[in-house]
């Protein structure tokens, strides 16, 4: 099963770029980027994205990213 990810430009700029950059690598994660996926100014305080309809959020982007792998297990 593929996992939907769907994530914001800017959020990926203020440095979650190499997070999302791994995960687009995985053939079980389909990573979509946006310019905006809602909860507007949200990414300008935490990182953050959906996964498989769900908001995960994290104070920096490695806490993000581990987030995400124990959602993906």
């Amino acid at each position: 099963m593929a996992h939907q990810m769907e994530c914001c430009f800017i959020n990926r700029l203020n440095g979650s770029e190499a997070i999302f950059s791994e995960l687009e690598k995985r053939p079980n994660v389909n990573v979509e980027t946006f310019s905006c996926i809602g909860n507007c100014h949200q990414c300008s305080e935490e990182f953050h994205c959906m996964l498989n309809g769900e908001r995960l959020r994290a104070s920096t982007p490695e806490q993000l990213y581990e987030k995400i792998i124990e959602k993906i297990k």
